[in-house]
């Protein structure tokens, strides 16, 4: 349906926001105000992770790759924290404070956040268009 692409990305928003919530109650380090301000920071890191992250993905593809993807652990925690400092920077009541806790914060809130897509919303379906029934051709001899 076309109505379920906005509500699917508005819950997706927000079960970011909860992972971060669980990421600031597991992980010493991270600070978090109110829930709103979890949902601008959730925001500010998708826009990160796809604009930085995904720079930073493609810049160290082949180091990524020779260490069987556990770069990517560092880089998404190296966006996590600066996703706090720039929510700082922002007035938002989020703080990272160091790149371990940015790690540690990145795998707990991804792992929650992704947990929540899994029960609420369940395996995206991809649509096929239909298939027009073949025709057979007959040969006649």
């Amino acid at each position: 349906m076309k109505g379920e692409a906005p509500v699917r990305t508005i819950l997706r928003f927000l079960f970011s926001a909860i992972g971060l919530l669980v990421a600031s109650y597991l992980v010493r380090g991270i600070t978090h105000g109110a829930f709103l301000d979890l949902v601008a920071v959730a925001v500010l890191l998708g826009a990160l992770n796809a604009t930085l992250g995904g720079l930073l993905r493609f810049v160290a593809l082949v180091p990524m790759v020779c260490s069987f993807g556990c770069l990517s652990l560092f880089i998404n925690g190296l966006v996590f924290w600066l996703a706090g400092w720039l929510a700082g920077r922002l007035g938002l009541a989020f703080g990272v404070s160091g790149f371990w806790a940015g790690v540690f914060g990145a795998l707990v809130s991804s792992l929650v956040a992704t947990l929540l897509e899994w029960i609420f919303i369940g395996k995206e379906q991809k649509t096929r268009r239909e298939a027009a029934p073949r025709r057979i051709k007959i040969i006649n001899e």
